[in-house]
């Protein structure tokens, strides 16, 4: 019923490609796709009328469901299903006046072939990479598989097509001679054309953090910036994706700009969220991996904190290592251990070697807790959290941590409006 379905949606999709003719974006990557694909599609909403999807749909079914409009899948529901059949070939019939000029779509990829299936559905004019690494490690083998499988999104581009690849990743930089297509590269690296400076923690006059401030040189001209609650660089580099997507296109710096401040990070991606007892959340739980973790942790490092206030690193399994797991969950425990943690939680299985490889670095027994459910945690940190403390929050999907922000968040009643995966399904 799953490969019927599949092969659908595909066909409609296709069908609505050729109807509509929407200029396509897509954005692959092993972190910040979600984040970079908001980003583009505010900047782009400046001049063009943007299609995305709603949800995280990135994959067989998800990506069609983008390119038809579809707020959500049917779930396991029939009828649901049927529905979002029959709207589609409505809209085909009845051609869409208001259907989008530009689609910014999303190429997840788990194993190996996927990226082919999802170019024979939609092939991008500009190919987005965020970044590369060890991600699904299980399926790719190694680094250098994950980059191969992505490398085929900007080797499908037409020569007067763009690449932009984030030139801080140098696998992905390494990359860019899979596509005769134009490239722009953006980050800090100094041979960026879209280039971040100056990025800092923005707090307000009482001391209290606001967000993220740095400076965009893009275009001849340097322009300051200011994302809200939220932190650090990867946020930084979402938006550094928006921009340049909206050079690529010929958008002006006074319409990047504007976009850019529209931009809010999707929820579970470094956002700041007020915690129980005058603490503060970063809330980073909508998935992990070795490289997203260690990112994480230099944020935590580096935020504030009042006097005789505590970091705290809450950090769920990392999951589809393959065989390399149980040493890359160890390194992410020395690297907590480097990172000016007061106290570690881990929660899961493979998360133990977390608290290991932190406790061997140095870390305190008394101050690192391992628990194997996302229950024993929030009760571990009622019961010794204080005000001004920093909680960093994260894990992969399937640890559901997001359960953890919302046990010790101050408003549980906004967890639909700020936590990841709020959904009825998923709830």
């Amino acid at each position: 019923m799953k490969i019927i379905l599949q092969q659908v949606l595909k066909i409609l999709a296709r069908v609505f490609i050729a109807r509509y003719h929407p200029r396509i974006v897509g954005v692959t990557g092993s972190v910040g796709k979600t984040g970079s694909r908001l980003a583009i599609a505010a900047v782009l909403a400046e001049r063009w009328r943007v299609g995305q999807a709603q949800n995280n749909f990135n994959n067989e079914i998800g990506l069609p469901l983008a390119i038809l409009g579809e707020p959500d899948s049917g779930y396991r529901n029939l009828l649901a299903w049927l529905g979002i059949l029959i709207r589609a070939i409505k809209h085909l019939v009845i051609k869409q006046k208001d259907y989008p000029e530009v689609l910014v779509l999303e190429y997840g990829v788990d194993h190996p072939g996927d990226m082919n299936y999802l170019l024979a559905i939609a092939r991008p004019e500009v190919a987005v990479i965020t970044a590369i690494s060890a991600t699904h490690l299980e399926f790719f083998g190694s680094v250098e598989g994950v980059a191969m499988e992505k490398s085929k999104l900007i080797a499908s581009l037409p020569l007067q097509g763009t690449a932009v690849l984030n030139f801080d990743f140098s696998a992905v930089e390494l990359i860019k001679n899979k596509t005769k297509a134009k490239v722009i590269g953006y980050g800090e690296d100094r041979s960026a054309v879209v280039r971040l400076i100056g990025i800092d923690i923005s707090k307000l006059p009482d001391s209290t953090i606001q967000g993220v401030s740095f400076r965009l040189a893009v275009g001849g001209s340097t322009v300051p910036v200011l994302i809200r609650e939220t932190v650090g660089q990867p946020v930084v580099s979402m938006a550094a994706a928006g921009a340049a997507v909206g050079q690529a296109m010929g958008l002006s710096v006074l319409e990047i700009t504007h976009g850019l401040e529209k931009f809010k990070p999707p929820a579970g991606r470094l956002r700041l969220i007020k915690g129980l007892t005058g603490s503060l959340i970063l809330d980073d739980t909508y998935n992990s991996s070795p490289q997203a973790a260690a990112a994480a942790l230099d944020i935590l490092k580096v935020l504030p904190l009042n006097v005789g206030a505590k970091r705290w690193a809450v950090l769920g399994d990392m999951l589809e290592l393959g065989a390399d797991s149980e040493n890359l969950h160890y390194e992410i425990g020395r690297r907590v251990a480097d990172s000016k943690v007061d106290y570690l939680v881990t929660v899961g299985t493979a998360s133990e070697n977390i608290t290991k490889g932190a406790q061997a670095a140095g870390l305190a027994y008394d101050e690192s807790w391992h628990v194997t459910d996302t229950r024993e945690a929030i009760k571990l940190i009622q019961q010794k959290v204080n005000k001004g403390d920093i909680i960093l929050v994260k894990g992969s999907q399937g640890v559901r941590c997001e359960r953890i922000v919302k046990g010790i968040m101050l408003e549980p009643e906004r967890a639909g409006e700020l936590l990841v995966r709020q959904s009825p399904p998923w709830v």
